[in-house]
Formats: C-alpha cells, sequence, structure tokens
C-alpha cells in the first residue's frame, strides 16, 4: 500500500512538474515574442487581433462543450467506454466546433458591416476553434497522468507559433498574417498528441450517439458556468473594440496579458495542495479545512504581494515589454493585478467547492459576475474608457467569489472561512520558514 501511494505522489509530482514547466516556456514566448509583435503591431492592429480573439473566446467555451472534467471522470468509473467516450466526444466537438465557426463570422459581419480587415482577421483567427478539437485526446491522458505528452505538444506548437510571429516581424509582414499564429499552434500540437495518441494507446475508438447525450447531459451546467467565465473575462474586450476602438483596446490587451502574466503560480499552488486537503477531508475535518485555509491565505499573501509590486513598476514593465506607446495601459494594468489576485482565490476556492458539493452554485455566481460586468460596462466604459472597463472587472471578480457566496446558506460558509484564515498568519510564516530552512 505504501509503495503504492508513494508512486501514485511519484506521477503527480512528475505530472505537475511538467505541467509547471510547459506553463514557465509559455510565459517566457509570451513576453518575448508576444511583446516584439505588439510593438510591430502598434496599438491599434494589436487591438484588431485581440477584438477577434476576444469573441472567438466565447465560442471555444461553446464548443468544448464543458467535457473536461466529466469525461475524465466518466473513463475512470468505466474503463471499457474509455473509446466510445473519446470517440463520441471527439465528432461532437467537431459539430460544435463548425458550428461555432459560422456563428463567429455571422456575428463579426453583424457587429462590424463596414470593418472588413476586422472581418478577414477574425476569420482566419477562427479556424483555430476546430483546430481545437484535439484537446479530446489530452483526456486520456490526463486520466492515465501522462501529461508529459501534453506537455511537449504545447511545448512544440508554442515554438512553432511563435517562429511564425518571428518569420513575419522579420519580413514585415501584414496583420492579416499574425492572425493565423493561433491556428498553426493548435494544429501542430494537434497533431502531435493525435499521433503519440495512436501509437501509444490501445483505444479502439468508435462513436455512439446515446453517449454523447450521457456526456452533454453531465456537462451541461459546466458549459454555463464557463460561457459565463468567458463572459466575465472577454465582454470588456469587445465592448471597448465596440464602444471606443481597436487602439484603446490594443492599451488595454496590454494590460491584461502583463496582469495575468504570474496566474501560472497559483495555479500550480492549488494543483499541489489539492490531494494534501483532500486527504484529511474524511480523517480530521479541522485539519481539512485548517490546510484550505492555509492555501488561501498563501494565494492572498502573493496576490498582495504581486499587485503592489505592480502599483510601483507597471509603468517600467509596459516600457520595457511593449514600448512608450503603450503608456495608457498603466492605469488599467494597476487595477487589473488586483483583479486577478482576486480571481487568484478563486483557483483555490474551488477545491473546497467540489469537495462540499456545491460546484453546481458556481454557474449561478459566475453568471452573476457576467451580467454585472456588462451592465456596468455599457456606463463606465464611455465615462471612464479602459480604466473603468479594469474596475469593472475586479468588481465582478469580487461579487463572483465573496458577495454571490452569501446568498447561498450552503457557500456561504467559504467567505467565513476565507477571512479567519487571516488568523492563520503565524502558522503560514513558520510554515514558509521551515521550508526555506530545509531547502537552505
Amino acid at each position: 500500500m505504501k509503495h503504492k501511494e508513494s508512486n501514485e505522489k511519484m506521477r503527480f509530482l512528475n505530472n505537475t512538474s511538467w505541467m509547471l514547466a510547459q506553463q514557465i516556456y509559455s510565459m517566457i514566448l509570451s513576453l518575448v515574442v508576444g511583446s516584439l509583435s505588439a510593438r510591430y503591431l502598434g496599438p491599434s492592429n494589436y487591438g484588431l487581433l485581440s477584438y477577434g480573439s476576444s469573441l472567438i473566446s466565447l465560442f471555444t467555451m461553446i464548443s468544448s462543450l464543458g467535457l473536461t472534467n466529466v469525461i475524465i471522470n466518466e473513463m475512470i468509473k468505466r474503463p471499457s467506454k474509455v473509446g466510445s467516450y473519446l470517440g463520441s466526444a471527439f465528432v461532437a466537438r467537431f459539430i460544435a466546433s463548425c458550428a461555432s465557426l459560422i456563428m463567429i463570422y455571422g456575428i463579426i459581419f453583424i457587429l462590424e458591416p463596414d470593418n472588413k480587415l476586422l472581418q478577414i482577421v477574425t476569420v482566419l483567427q477562427g479556424v483555430a476553434v476546430v483546430f481545437q478539437g484535439y484537446e479530446v485526446f489530452t483526456y486520456y491522458f490526463q486520466m492515465e497522468m501522462q501529461m508529459k505528452v501534453v506537455s511537449i505538444a504545447t511545448m512544440l506548437a508554442l515554438t512553432a507559433a511563435s517562429v511564425w510571429r518571428i518569420s513575419l516581424l522579420a519580413h514585415s509582414a501584414d496583420v492579416r498574417f499574425f492572425a493565423l499564429t493561433n491556428s498553426i499552434q493548435y494544429l501542430v500540437a494537434g497533431l502531435v498528441v493525435i499521433i503519440i495518441f495512436a501509437l501509444k494507446s490501445k483505444v479502439k475508438l468508435s462513436f455512439n450517439i446515446l453517449d454523447v447525450k450521457y456526456l452533454v447531459g453531465k456537462s451541461y451546467h459546466l458549459i454555463i458556468s464557463s460561457i459565463a467565465s468567458t463572459v466575465c473575462c472577454q465582454i470588456d474586450k469587445i465592448m471597448i473594440g465596440k464602444i471606443m476602438n481597436e487602439t484603446h483596446l490594443g492599451f488595454y490587451s496590454a494590460a491584461v496579458t502583463i496582469a495575468e502574466l504570474w496566474e501560472f503560480v497559483p495555479s500550480a499552488a492549488v494543483n499541489s495542495a489539492r490531494p494534501l486537503i483532500l486527504s484529511r477531508r474524511e480523517g480530521n475535518y479541522k485539519e481539512y479545512e485548517r490546510r484550505f485555509q492555509l492555501l488561501l491565505l498563501g494565494i492572498t499573501c502573493m496576490g498582495v504581494a504581486v499587485s503592489i509590486a505592480f502599483m510601483f513598476l507597471g509603468d517600467l514593465a509596459i516600457k520595457i515589454l511593449y514600448g512608450k506607446d503603450y503608456i495608457e495601459a498603466s492605469i488599467p494594468l494597476t487595477i487589473l493585478i488586483w483583479s486577478t489576485a482576486v480571481a487568484a482565490i478563486g483557483y483555490a476556492r474551488n477545491v473546497w467547492f467540489v469537495a462540499e458539493d456545491c460546484q453546481s452554485y458556481v454557474k449561478y455566481f459566475t453568471i452573476a459576475g457576467a451580467v454585472f460586468d456588462f451592465v456596468a460596462n455599457l456606463w463606465f466604459i464611455p465615462v471612464f474608457g479602459i480604466k473603468g472597463a479594469a474596475i469593472t472587472t475586479a468588481l465582478s471578480h469580487i461579487i463572483v467569489g465573496f458577495i454571490a457566496p452569501l446568498f447561498v446558506k450552503k457557500t456561504r460558509k467559504f467567505v467565513a472561512l476565507y477571512f479567519k484564515s487571516f488568523l492563520l498568519f503565524p502558522d503560514l510564516i513558520k510554515i514558509v520558514t521551515s521550508t526555506l530552512k530545509k531547502k537552505g
């Protein structure tokens, strides 16, 4: 038994290490190649790409059908159905992606009938939605705890996309060619994952319409939650592009990109801490809550530290990464960095929500945040510009994370646990100090 537990821990740590390595690699490429591209394109063309990608993100959530968590759980419970679940999910996602692509084209032509360049750019970017269907096969590698395959495929794809963008910079290419970047990235990643799946797995794929109905029936509330979450993240960009212009959207997108750079850290912390927290739930509930509160407090401290640092260094970060042309992104960045700190607490919150069977409420909280974000932006953007969009984003995260849960008795406890976590600050200091001493 001990050998089995040790093996599982090693597989978990190996999985986490590869995921973390891929995220760090992605961040470095985004910093270097992304900032060079943004400098070359300028705020207007950079905003043009962001406008199209924000609209596409909404339909990416729809085409994914919310299957990620559901299908992995179902494959673990019914190993004999793995081939049917994967094959059925792939076909269903392909059909949903094609339908999403048609809707993307229709909406952009309705929203911007006279902006031919934006229409072309969005059409070229939209092809990526279909190529993302390969993600169905990553569910198999997640189930088998073989994320090394997916991480390597992702890094190869990121490298290919970066080489493509660098070649465009070298040849002073038009913005339309940059619009193909994500499609190239997903095509390369998909080919690598599918080839390795075909070579390594012994799964025989099949299609069953009943399995499609079963899986979608299990995931429909996650689809709603994912769409609402994406609306919270993307609606401000779409509204800036529509109410203001692509140049201001370019400033705002630069601020968002910088603000989100550190998010892989709390994400990795949650992934690593989750099994350590959940392992105590049945045997020692108080210790389970204590560990969860320490995670909340640790992520809060990280968020506050990063946010304060960016309040003083935000201007410098923008000038170094994007140049003086993007300096108007400074104030939105100062606001958005606090927004990401609140969002990071949400990553940790989901550990408790799943453990306490409260995940079904998430969609309602997220919808409330999305509705607030949309309504508030109708006033905030015309009055305060991109600063107003940053403010509404921060407020919507607070609503989703802390205010909405107060209206449900079962989730009210999370808010209490969070604020009581500050009493554990001395314990957190001891843990950090002892860990540093051991490493030293």
